[in-house]
Parts: C-alpha cells; sequence; structure tokens
C-alpha cells in the first residue's frame, strides 16, 4: 500500500522547522489497555476497531441522514471564515436557522472559502442516540456527568487550538479531519490569550516564530483521523481540529474538569500581563456583569469570571462545564 501523503498542514508546520510526531495509535486495544490509557499514561492516542459495529457507522452518511432526519429544524453556521484566529464578527452573525436537508447539501458543496458547520449540537436532539455507545469505549472512567455533541460540517471548517476541560474522546465518523496536539504540561508554547486560558493565539497555519518562538521546543503530534478513529485527549490538552472533507464527527467529554490550580499554575508562569488580565475581567465580568465579548469559536467564559464563579459560587468551571452548556 503506498504510503498516505502527508496533511498540508503537517507540511507547513516541517517547512517552518517544527518536530512534529504522529499521534500513537493502539489497534483494537483491550479493557485493561483504555483503562491503562485514561488512568495512567494520560496521553493522546488514536484508538482503532472500536467503533466498528456502532449503528452511526453505517447508517450516519449524509444521504441518510437526510432521508431519515432531514425536515428536522436546525441553527448552523453558515459562511464562516476561512483564515484567521478570531472571528471577524460574532458568532450569532454566522447563525441561519435552516432544514437539516439544506443544511447537508450545503456542506457537501460549499467551498473551503465559506465553511459551514453543524457544531457543538446535543445529539439527541438532531440523531438517534441510539446510533451509539460510549460504555465500552469508557469502561470503568465512565461516568454519568459526561456529554456527548455532534460536529456535522464542510471540509475547511476550523476548530482553533484550544484546549478542553475534560477528558475527551473524539470519533470521526464519516469524511476526514486533520489535529494537531500539544500536551497541556506545555501550554507556555500555545500562547493562550491574556484573558482566556484555553484558547491559544497562535493559527498553526501561518506560525509566526518570531512572536511565537517557545514553538520551536513544543512536542506537536499530528494525526489524520479516518472514518472509525477514536482519538483520546486528556483534560486540557490543546487541539487544532480541521475538516479535510465535508466531515461527521462525535465527541464525549467524561471525568472530573480542570480546576482552579491547573490554570493558578500557569498564569504564575505566564506573568503579570496574565494575572492584570484575569483580575481586570474578574470585575468587569464578575462584579459588575458586564456582557462579555464573543470573538472565539464558541466563546468560553474569560479567565477572570471563572475566577469569580469560583469565589462566588464554589465552582471555577461553572458555565464551562460542557455539560452545562
Amino acid at each position: 500500500m503506498a504510503e498516505a501523503e502527508p496533511d498540508p498542514l503537517e507540511v507547513t508546520l516541517r517547512a517552518s522547522g517544527l518536530t512534529v510526531r504522529p499521534v500513537p495509535r493502539l489497534e483494537r486495544p483491550s479493557a485493561g489497555e483504555i483503562e491503562e490509557l485514561f488512568t495512567r499514561r494520560r496521553r493522546p492516542a488514536i484508538l482503532t476497531g472500536m467503533i466498528e459495529d456502532w449503528p452511526a457507522r453505517t447508517d450516519w452518511t449524509p444521504q441518510k441522514l437526510i432521508e431519515r432526519h432531514g425536515g428536522k429544524t436546525v441553527t448552523a453556521l453558515m459562511g464562516l471564515p476561512a483564515d484567521g484566529v478570531l472571528m471577524p464578527d460574532r458568532q450569532s452573525a454566522y447563525e441561519r436557522t435552516l432544514t437539516f436537508a439544506s443544511f447537508v447539501e450545503t456542506m457537501l458543496t460549499t467551498t473551503t472559502a465559506k465553511p459551514c458547520y453543524l457544531a457543538y449540537t446535543r445529539v439527541a436532539d438532531i440523531l438517534p442516540s441510539g446510533d451509539y455507545d460510549f460504555t465500552t469505549l469508557l469502561g470503568r472512567a465512565h461516568d454519568d456527568t459526561g456529554d456527548t455533541r455532534a460536529w456535522i460540517g464542510s471540509a475547511g471548517t476550523r476548530s482553533m487550538f484550544h484546549s478542553d476541560l475534560k477528558d475527551n474522546l473524539f470519533c470521526q465518523i464519516w469524511g476526514r479531519k486533520h489535529v494537531v496536539l500539544l500536551p497541556w504540561e506545555h501550554s507556555m508554547a500555545a500562547y493562550p490569550f491574556p484573558d482566556n486560558l484555553v484558547n491559544s493565539q497562535v493559527d498553526l497555519a501561518e506560525v509566526d516564530l518570531g512572536r511565537f518562538p517557545r514553538l520551536r521546543e513544543a512536542p506537536l503530534l499530528a494525526a489524520t483521523m479516518d472514518p472509525g478513529d477514536v482519538l483520546f485527549m486528556p483534560r486540557g490538552c490543546w487541539h487544532d481540529i480541521r475538516s479535510r472533507s465535508p466531515s461527521i464527527s462525535l465527541n464525549h467529554w467524561f471525568g472530573e474538569p480542570m480546576g482552579f490550580a491547573d490554570y493558578a499554575g500557569l498564569l504564575t508562569r505566564l506573568g503579570p500581563r496574565y494575572w492584570s488580565a484575569t483580575l481586570r475581567d474578574f470585575f468587569r465580568y464578575g462584579v459588575l456583569g458586564q456582557p462579555q465579548r464573543a470573538d472565539f469559536f464558541f466563546t468560553p467564559a474569560p479567565t477572570g469570571k471563572r475566577l469569580y464563579d469560583l469565589v462566588r459560587h464554589g465552582n471555577f468551571s461553572k458555565d464551562n462545564n460542557p455539560a452545562d452548556r
């Protein structure tokens, strides 16, 4: 079998002088190997051969989705920007309400210059929850606080470099996506925004090593995800996900969320500018209750607002836990 062509993003990163290694793969891991991965190894890995018996793997093709669920009404993001880290307009400016059939047809025909995304959607709102089952994948790590979301979109959709509060299983159902990962302990190299520690200032497709020199030593991992692949990302793992074709994916967040101690350590390493932004937003969005800006993709609360929620409500993850949104 001929070796697959390297992904264009990996070519760009290597041409910039960065080291990019493949995400490790585990072929049909046993329950014990999965438990080891989730509880002790705590490193990204792609699990293969684990979801082939899911009805979603055969029933969630565009044509079948149109036939079975096309009449449902959905709110999708249409005509999204094809480049840049921040949205040039608020996310609501891209939201359109249309039938699921109309969205899927647009998803298959639009260009990468105007991608569209039905993203961060609770699966039960649009598709049968019986078409997938995370119980076997999770094993003893399963809990009832997990949350499953669907990501259905055209070629060219992008989830820019960011990190999540919880452990994440990302399942590719149909189509292909490409991922670049960076472990949480190397967050300094992700150059988070001063006012939002879960979003990176870096666009990996246009790396500026003069502005972001710590990337030179970043242990980046990358992989192309084909249908049937399941990616485990430990909580905090930075990830950049881009659709290389029209694509249907599921993800499941589970486990305990990251807490303030994790972010306090990062704030301390990042320095006074970051603490200043955090304290400013503590008062602006917490004490004063001002509305926050919304120029990230599915904008999370600023770090300062999260610190306010910890002080006021005893919950640093309030409104930031995926299961609550």
